[in-house]
């Protein structure tokens, strides 16, 4: 039979990750390291494993269910990136010259604009960066092409 303390201070551990888990609302991914510290338990108390398997497996479960839970999130939440970058791209209405005032689209909405290139005009159709909004006036830059 193996030794009764071995699977309660994997319980506690467990117990000791859950509750940092729950006070930290900054700590993510521990609740693979407490499902780890329950199976170790559960383990321990069933088999006589050694100390070594023991820490092993507890290492081994954490290590393989934070890779999964970062692959899945990874997935589920795509980069912010280029929803941002999306989301703020205006069609240009009218040309607007270099360094001047135009019209947009951004949102659905017509938008008063000004083109911070000073070098080549925005044409109509075409799709630019929105840099800032001041007012009710967006600050434009030509887009590079969306992927």
């Amino acid at each position: 039979m193996p030794p009764l303390w071995s699977p309660l201070i994997w319980l506690l551990v467990a117990g000791v990750l859950l509750v940092v888990e729950l006070v930290q609302p900054s700590f993510d991914g521990l609740m693979f390291a407490v499902f780890a510290g329950l199976v170790v338990s559960v383990l321990t108390a069933l088999l006589p494993l050694q100390v070594w398997i023991q820490i092993i497996l507890f290492s081994v479960i954490t290590v393989l269910g934070t890779l999964w839970l970062s692959r899945w999130s990874a997935q589920r939440n795509p980069r912010p990136g280029r929803r941002r970058l999306k989301d703020n791209t205006a069609e240009v209405l009218g040309t607007i010259e270099p360094g001047g005032e135009g019209r947009v689209r951004w949102q659905g909405q017509s938008w008063a604009a000004s083109s911070l290139d000073v070098e080549a005009p925005l044409q109509a159709g075409e799709r630019v960066l929105v840099i800032s909004r001041e007012g009710t006036q967006l600050q434009v830059l030509p887009s590079p092409p969306l992927p």
